[in-house]
């Protein structure tokens, strides 16, 4: 009974909390549904939100965008490197030059040899001793040349005449237009040359867009259509067959992205393909596109825009292009390296008739003028494996930097123009490639280094730096300093013979054994190279034959100042430590410096500071700077005329007479050995040319050669192939000629075995006759009234 009632006690409070329940519920709705509506407000808040910080981040990021376009655009798009020149070849009557250099002339700037008369700019026709040439027309400076076709005769290795095969007339001189040798460029190597819009062809434009983006001219920057359609098409394919980029993104992307295939990277180009059409006309997005575009690669320097292109693979401007070519340069825009016409001519072949064929649906062209252009082959511009000049350029920018900033050269599209001849160039990498595999193959270490000046101007022709001359690193050539050995000795007779009262050629030199002792008690033995003394000599014959004494015993008798100041006179610019041991080259001095010295000796005394660079332009052709020959003359006339002839001597008899034989053509020249072996030197000149040779180990140990077993042999084997003229001693009107006796030194005549013709300074010859010389006999009023 008591668990019924607590039941039913319990029942009751039950039922009376289900008798509650409505309102309770009813209260509990009433308060979910405000606290949902405020958890949806919120979340509705909350959401629009993150919509606006959205949108704030988006609005954010376009103008980052923005920012990031316009400062692109209005600023320097591109850097533009300076483009380097070889010096402009020009021929006139009476020029020394052979048929070899002027196909290797024609060779490098791409000309194209034809079977008859030339009908094309670039081409050329030899037949006997002739060159028939259709000179291309280019800007040279302030000077324009203009394109015709000319007729070239050569005579005996000489231009004999030259003509204008229209006109008939003769042409006083033709100039060829400057060969491209390197660039100074920026981290990227990008190369362009800048056209504008108006300069391109209307059909060039015309198949650019019909090729590559018809709605160019419709759409806002991206092209919805052309995306849809790529995408059936790939679908179709199964693969990737169409791209639905524009020109315009084509350019955002070179232009501000990277390669990168992801998401981002096409959100970024889409954004700022639409703000690029926002702030840009069509026509300035597609004169930039036209001067962006990648088009190929020479060497380390990549070929960008149509302006370039057009000039590397076809030597001409877009201007002057056929269809099948502007074709084929469109074309390229789908794969640049996988269409190269020069490596894949048949691929790129098919892909400039695709465009011609295209060309041919739209009305550009015929269906007679298709035919006729897909029958043609491709020809392009043979480029040769161009020598890269590294030990020039080196010469080039240092130079150069006395007066630019590096940016200005990687970025200011400056034109520099420089004095390097290519041929001379040619010859020299080949004397040192060629002597080292015929006489030094065992030697695989041993180093050489080259200079060729044009002593009249001091204008620098070639340098080579290493034993492989393509290589850039260490620079012998100027930076490389070693005792120059009897390179010195020049140096010091000419010091002695500016003393014409004292010394002349047939003074006599003592040639027997000294020994000097310096501070510190240490004693220097100089010797000849022979270890013998040859009693007394004349200085022209210690001169001749390099004897080390006499060159000590003269120096230190005219003096160690003298001979400092003569040295700083011919063009050196540091001054000689007072020692003895400078009398015999223990001075250390680079080739670069020691050619400057020897331009002095054969430029009768006017010395020129050797200069690569002949004139500077700005992008537009104006001129910067041009190099003008500064000539000054430091050493008398006359003591350098006998120092000359003494050294043409030199080369005819004495250390250097091999060359007599080697050589169909005078010179002259001095070798020089340091000691030990270790640097083998030469220094000569010919009638145009001044140039040293210096062969050594990096490591400064013993070679083995003297001046003439090495670096002669480089010397010679470039002036073989070199056209030069050939040194002629030219005396000013105090010098004469005089015989002497050889043994005496005194005046020579018909009884004497040993006469030589020497050169003296009027009045400083001998006065005395040998005791072996007969005397002119004296007429009767000498007789009468004596001397």
């Amino acid at each position: 009974m008591k668990k019924k009632a607590a039941v039913k006690k319990s029942s009751k409070k039950t039922g009376s909390r289900r008798a509650s329940s409505p309102a309770k519920k009813s209260a509990s709705r009433s308060a979910t549904a405000g606290s949902g509506l405020r958890g949806l407000f919120r979340s509705f808040r909350a959401t629009r939100w993150l919509i606006a910080s959205c949108f704030v981040f988006l609005l954010v990021y376009l103008a980052y965008l923005d920012v990031k376009i316009v400062d692109r655009f209005e600023g320097r798009i591109w850097q533009l490197p300076a483009k380097v020149y070889a010096r402009s070849l020009e021929l006139y009557e009476g020029k020394t030059i052979d048929a070899q250099q002027i196909e290797f002339e024609l060779k490098l700037l791409g000309y194209t040899a034809t079977d008859s008369m030339p009908a094309h700019s670039g081409q050329f026709f030899r037949w006997r001793n002739h060159y028939d040439i259709y000179l291309r027309a280019h800007q040279y400076l302030d000077t324009a040349e203009p394109s015709r076709l000319v007729r070239i005769t050569l005579s005996d290795k000489t231009v004999s005449s030259i003509t204008d095969i229209n006109t008939g007339e003769d042409i006083a001189i033709s100039r060829f237009e400057p060969a491209y040798i390197d660039g100074v460029f920026p981290q990227h190597g990008e190369d362009r040359i800048l056209v504008s819009f108006d300069e391109v062809p209307d059909a060039f434009i015309k198949i650019l867009v019909l090729t590559e983006d018809r709605r160019f001219f419709e759409h806002i920057g991206i092209d919805f259509y052309a995306i849809a359609r790529a995408m059936v098409a790939n679908i179709k394919a199964g693969r990737t067959v169409q791209g639905g980029s524009t020109l315009t993104q084509q350019l955002v992307k070179n232009l501000y992205l990277s390669s990168e295939r992801s998401l981002i990277r096409k959100i970024n180009e889409a954004f700022m393909s639409l703000l690029l059409e926002l702030h840009y006309d069509k026509k300035t997005i597609l004169e930039t596109y036209l001067n962006e575009i990648y088009l190929g690669q020479d060497r380390n320097r990549a070929i960008h825009g149509f302006g370039l292109a057009s000039e590397f693979y076809f030597s001409k401007p877009l201007a002057r292009l056929d269809y099948d070519q502007l074709a084929l340069l469109v074309g390229m825009v789908k794969g640049a390296s996988y269409y190269n016409p020069a490596r894949h001519k048949q691929r790129a072949k098919q892909r400039r008739d695709t465009v011609l064929n295209s060309m041919r649906l739209e009305n550009l062209i015929s269906d007679a003028q298709y035919q006729r252009l897909i029958r043609k082959d491709i020809v392009v511009t043979r480029h040769e494996k161009r020598s890269k000049y590294p030990a020039f350029i080196d010469l080039v920018k240092r130079q150069l930097a006395a007066s630019y900033d590096e940016d200005d050269l990687s970025a200011e599209g400056l034109n520099i123009y420089t004095t390097l001849d290519p041929y001379v160039q040619y010859q020299a990498e080949q004397a040192v490639t060629d002597t080292l595999a015929s006489y030094f193959s065992n030697k695989p270490k041993l180093q050489v280094a080259s200079v060729i000046a044009s002593h009249s101007s001091g204008d620098v022709l070639a340098v080579v730096g290493d034993r492989h001359p393509k290589y850039p690193g260490f620079n012998r050539a100027l930076d490389v300093r070693r005792q120059i050995g009897s390179l010195i000795k020049p140096v010091v007779y000419l010091a002695a013979l500016s003393d014409s009262q004292n010394y002349t050629f047939a003074t006599l030199l003592d040639d027997s054994p000294i020994s000097l002792t310096n501070e510190l008690g240490a004693v220097w033995t100089p010797q000849n190279y022979d270890r013998k003394s040859h009693g007394q000599v004349m200085l022209f014959d210690a001169l001749m034959k390099s004897y080390n004494i006499p060159a000590v015993k003269t120096g230190l008798d005219v003096g160690l100042g003298v001979i400092s100041k003569t040295w700083q006179a011919l063009g050196a610019e540091r001054a000689l430590r007072a020692l003895p041991s400078i009398t015999l080259g223990a001075i250390d001095s680079s080739p670069i410096e020691m050619t400057g010295i020897y331009q002095t000796l054969a430029a009768d005394g006017f010395n020129s500071p050797l200069q690569s660079v002949y004139a500077v332009t700005d992008k537009d052709g104006k001129a910067l700077s041009r190099n003008v020959i500064d000539v000054t003359r430091h050493v008398a006339a006359a003591p350098v005329a006998l120092i000359d002839y003494g050294l043409s001597q030199v080369a005819r008899q004495g250390t250097a007479r091999r060359l007599a034989s080697e050589l169909d053509f005078a010179v002259a020249g001095k070798t020089g050995t340091s000691d030990d072996l270790r640097d083998s030197w030469f220094a000569g000149f010919t009638g145009d040319m001044v140039s040293v040779i210096w062969m050594g180990y990096d490591d400064n140990s013993p070679t083995g050669l003297t001046g003439s077993s090495g670096a002669m042999r480089v010397w010679s084997r470039q002036f073989q192939n070199i056209n030069t003229r050939a040194y002629a001693p030219g005396f000013p009107p105090d010098i004469e000629m005089v015989s002497i006796d050889r043994d005496s030194g005194f005046l020579g005549g018909a009884g004497c075995e040993n006469n030589v013709e020497l050169p003296f300074i009027k009045g400083s010859q001998p006065q005395r006759y040998a005791a072996c010389a007969q005397q002119p006999s004296k007429g009767w009023l000498q007789e009468l009234f004596g001397d």
